[in-house]
C-alpha cells in the first residue's frame, strides 16, 4: 500500500492492542491455550473428538497470528519513529531489512487467515462430544466475537465458559 507514492504497511496501527480485547477475567492467552478447557476436563479419560483438533488447530494459529500482528507492530513503529520511514523513498525503503520482514509477516498472515477461516468453517458442523470439545468451541466462538463488536454476545461466551468450568463435568 502506498501514501503519498511511499510504501507503508498494510496492517492498521494498533491492529491487535492486546489490551483494548482484553476480555473479562479470562485472558486471551489463557483462552488460546485452552487452559479453560483442560481445567474444566482434566479428570476426564480421553475420547476421540475431531472438534478438539480442530479447534486445537485453530487456536495454535490464532496464537500465531497474534504473535506476528505484534511483531509487526513493534517494527512499524520502529520505522516511524526510528527510521523516519514515512519520509524515505520507495527505494529508500527497499533498502530496509525491518521492511521486508514487514512483507514477509503480511504474507504469513494472509496465509493464517486463509488456514483459520477453513478450520472455522469446517467448525461448526462437527459434534463436540466431549466437555473438552465444547469447551475449545466455546474458547474460538469467545475470540470471534470480540467485546468491541459485540459485548453482550461476548459476555455471554465467556459466562457459558465459566460455568462449564465450575461444573467441572
Amino acid at each position: 500500500m502506498y501514501h503519498k507514492g511511499k510504501p507503508m504497511s498494510r496492517r492498521p496501527l494498533g491492529a491487535a492492542d492486546a489490551d483494548s480485547r482484553a476480555i473479562l477475567e479470562l485472558s486471551r492467552r489463557q483462552i488460546i491455550a485452552g487452559s479453560v478447557a483442560v481445567a474444566t476436563v482434566k479428570d476426564l479419560p480421553a475420547q476421540t473428538d475431531a472438534s478438539v483438533d480442530v479447534c486445537r488447530a485453530w487456536l495454535a494459529r490464532e496464537e500465531e497470528h497474534e504473535a506476528l500482528i505484534r511483531r509487526w507492530q513493534k517494527l512499524e513503529n520502529y520505522l516511524i519513529h526510528e527510521r523516519s520511514w514515512l519520509e524515505l523513498s520507495e527505494q529508500e525503503c527497499a533498502a530496509i531489512p525491518e521492511v521486508a520482514e514487514l512483507d514477509s509477516i503480511d504474507e504469513r498472515l494472509d496465509a493464517l487467515h486463509a488456514t483459520k477461516h477453513g478450520l472455522l468453517t469446517a467448525l461448526p458442523a462437527l459434534r463436540a462430544s466431549t466437555p473438552q470439545g465444547l469447551a475449545l468451541k466455546l474458547s474460538v466462538a469467545a475470540i470471534i466475537v470480540r467485546p468491541d463488536e459485540n459485548e453482550d454476545a461476548h459476555n455471554l461466551v465467556i459466562s457459558i465458559l465459566r460455568d462449564l468450568q465450575k461444573l467441572k463435568v
